[in-house]
């Protein structure tokens, strides 16, 4: 089966980094940041991988990116929300129709959203 790796917009460095990296918790897989040039980087976490790009042209802001069977989903929140992160504050719900799923969605500082979702016992 093929991999596919969704592209994000986003438009500043350092806040790309507060968000991914220092809250949620990826890793930096590469990064290109030519000096005076738009950065384009690849973020994971497991065995999810997001490209980050601020390339005008490239993508728009505001996408979106669902992220299933993401294990261990409570214990991901309760971790991040121990962070303090002052600009999101997640919740955890169980999704109205599919009630053996629960999700936490997350907006990025460019309104793209990630959306976590996990099987659970109803």
């Amino acid at each position: 089966m093929a991999k596919i790796i969704p592209v994000f917009r986003v438009f500043d460095y350092d806040k790309t980094i507060q968000f991914y990296i220092d809250w949620l918790g990826f890793t930096i897989n590469w990064e290109h940041r030519p000096h005076g040039h738009p950065f384009y980087m690849q973020v994971s976490i497991r065995d999810v991988a997001l490209d980050l790009s601020a390339h005008h042209g490239e993508c728009s802001p505001g996408g979106r990116v669902s992220i299933s069977e993401f294990n261990d989903l409570p214990a991901y929140y309760a971790q991040l929300k121990s962070k303090n992160y002052i600009y999101m504050n997640p919740g955890l719900e169980r999704v109205e129709w599919q009630a053996d799923t629960i999700q936490m969605t997350v907006i990025d500082p460019f309104y793209n959203k990630i959306i976590f979702s996990e099987k659970t016992e109803t």
